[in-house]
């Protein structure tokens, strides 16, 4: 199991009664941050990760100290995280520096009211709201965003309550991105074969990503994973699982471009397999290995089952190690440049 770089450019109700909306009040906050610089293709990472959310001995437990089989996480310009805690069906926040996390959404039982998640999958922040795919009730939630303990209602804004494939149904929405410049998400359907492009101001869905339940603006896609948006060259990267590959579609054409794995699954540098999060160095033809041996292990230079990665702002790398129930940070040794 490991890593390779791809050139960068991370009051209850009933649920028959809740609606699905987007109407709710927004404040905006504007911060001025100093963003180191990064030159990927010669840039170097610590191989030895620290654990910095969960058990480093790879436990999972409902304990606030633990995380169990998380799925994607986010980070802060302090460095503090927001984890899909997707085995405890709830949300957790990690302080930096922190031993045990706060549970701000969710709750450790399997039900589907509006306080309550079933394996959150996917975690964004936009507009003081927290955004969460939560999986297994076919639904996105928005929450207000909190770092206090607690288990705040959440508004639903793509909300069907069974899996389907017409524009008001998502099955399996595993990872998200937003493209905050047009004010919008992008979701990845698993299940369903596609990429569902979410208006945030009105709610609207469309298919821009595969063909099953509507015209879409692109070509096919089997298993979608990872997405990210590279909002400057209005491109979006798909991680095709499936395939074993990274897609690229630029915004104003239909072509999809391949930008990694066309040579079916494997482990050298142009290969994967099964992959999932995706950070793709700009114009690279091959990948490098930044993090994990290659084999599944518990020890402080080894990954079981990554499933996504983030950079903080200043390019260390946080890794969302699965089944080793934690988080690992790789700190960024050279930028390269």
């Amino acid at each position: 199991m490991g890593l390779i770089l791809l050139p960068i450019m991370a009051s209850s109700s009933n649920k028959a009664d809740e609606q699905c909306t987007t109407k709710f009040t927004e404040t905006t906050t504007i911060l001025k941050i100093w963003v180191d610089r990064l030159c990927a293709a010669n840039a170097t990472w610590n191989s030895q990760g620290v654990t910095v959310a969960g058990s480093s001995v790879g436990e999972n437990s409902l304990s606030s100290s633990h995380i169990n089989s998380p799925n994607d996480l986010l980070i802060n310009i302090s460095g503090n995280l927001f984890i899909a805690d997707f085995g405890n069906n709830r949300v957790v926040y990690w302080p930096v520096n922190g031993t045990e996390g706060r549970m701000i959404a969710g709750k450790a039982i399997i039900v589907s009211w509006s306080n309550l998640l079933r394996q959150p999958a996917a975690l964004a922040i936009w507009k003081n709201q927290l955004y969460v795919s939560d999986l297994s009730n076919y639904r996105i939630l928005a929450f207000p965003l909190s770092t206090n303990e607690g288990s705040p209602d959440g508004i639903a804004i793509v909300c069907h309550y069974s899996a389907g494939a017409s524009l008001n149904q998502i099955d399996s929405v595993y990872y998200m991105s937003i493209d905050k410049t047009r004010q919008l998400f992008y979701l990845s359907g698993f299940r369903n074969n596609r990429i569902l492009k979410l208006n945030i101001t009105d709610n609207t869905v469309n298919t821009v990503i595969g063909i099953e339940g509507s015209d879409s603006e692109h070509g096919s896609i089997n298993l979608p994973l990872g997405i990210t948006v590279d909002e400057k060259n209005g491109s979006l990267y798909v991680v095709d699982s499936l395939n074993n590959g990274v897609l690229k579609f630029d915004f104003n054409s239909i072509q999809e471009i391949i930008v990694t794995g066309d040579t079916g699954s494997g482990s050298n540098f142009s290969q994967l397999d099964s992959p999932s999060g995706v950070a793709w160095p700009v114009q690279a033809q091959q990948g490098r290995a930044i993090a994990g041996s290659g084999t599944p292990g518990i020890t402080s230079s080894q990954l079981n089952y990554p499933v996504q990665l983030k950079f903080d702002i200043h390019y260390n790398l946080y890794v969302v190690d699965r089944n080793n129930n934690r988080i690992q940070r790789f700190d960024l040794l050279n930028n390269g440049c």
